[in-house]
């Protein structure tokens, strides 16, 4: 499935902002993120199911509803499965980054491998890994998205096919330092928003 012409403009400004969003605030929307696309996943499900049963307008609605509310509520659940998959994507995009200019097959399988080692990472360290995969990845789903105003890229076509993603790095040179930048900045902002919210949560000391 790909966007119209005429939503790609809207879906581009959305995941942008996504994007920015995640990359700066990732630790402390996790979980409403999960939440949300649960229940966007749950709609989709439900309303196929509906529809596959003929169960009408309003039996497709139904199972809409239904759908997207226990696909949020399992989601919420599932926050151990999340944090790994976080830390593996984390992995697999910091290996495809950093590998990308040497050999394409090279980048996607040694992602692959520190991907996993970066969900086992997550699992156990969880608030810091959680930081930095929501902001590399926020910053690698701006980037790319802004680059549909900038040059008019096909964006989508690349998260369809994520075997083009070393290709997409290793043509477009400027990619790179832009995603690690952004990246490096959503990290910090992401420590010191933590860091006050931390301060604020430990009781005053006795003198």
């Amino acid at each position: 499935m790909h966007p119209s012409e005429e939503l790609y403009p809207w879906i581009s400004a959305g995941a942008l902002a996504w994007g920015v969003l995640d990359c700066f605030f990732g630790y402390r929307l996790f979980k409403i993120t999960l939440a949300v696309l649960g229940g966007l996943s749950g709609v989709v499900f439900g309303q196929a199911a509906g529809a596959a049963l003929g169960m009408g307008g309003a039996g497709e609605i139904g199972g809409l509803v239904v759908g997207g509310l226990l696909g949020a509520g399992l989601a919420y659940l599932l926050y151990i499965a999340a944090v790994f998959v976080a830390g593996f994507l984390f992995g697999a995009t910091l290996g495809i980054l950093l590998l990308a200019n040497f050999n394409h097959m090279v980048a996607l399988l040694s992602g692959g491998v520190i991907g996993v080692i970066g969900g086992f990472l997550a699992v156990k360290l969880q608030r810091v890994l959680i930081m930095l995969s929501t902001a590399l990845l926020g910053a690698f789903r701006a980037i790319l998205a802004l680059s549909f105003f900038t040059s008019r890229m096909d964006w989508v076509y690349y998260f369809q096919h994520p075997d083009q993603m070393p290709a997409l790095i290793d043509n477009n040179a400027w990619m790179f330092p832009a995603i690690l930048t952004l990246a490096a900045v959503g990290t910090i902002a992401q420590f010191e928003l933590g860091g006050r919210a931390a301060k604020k949560k430990d009781p005053p000391k006795d003198e």
